[in-house]
């Protein structure tokens, strides 16, 4: 199924956020950004293409447990 226009904004938005995770080391910051994430792909549209996530991305959300 391609990914719809509605699931471009998401993917984006987890890309930077995953980003602001990398950024930071401060554990209640990672974990307010965790819930963040959690939030996005929770919300996000059905479409949404995990494959097209980059690999840094991908990465931290499977460390994170967050692709079921």
């Amino acid at each position: 199924m391609a990914e719809s226009a509605l699931a471009t904004l998401p993917r984006k938005q987890i890309e930077a956020t995953v980003g602001e995770l990398l950024l930071t080391d401060d554990f209640y910051m990672r974990l307010e950004i965790s819930e963040r994430l959690r939030h996005l792909i929770a919300h996000a549209d059905p479409t949404l293409d995990r494959s097209q996530l980059s690999e840094v991305a991908l990465e931290e959300l499977e460390e994170l447990d967050l692709l079921h």
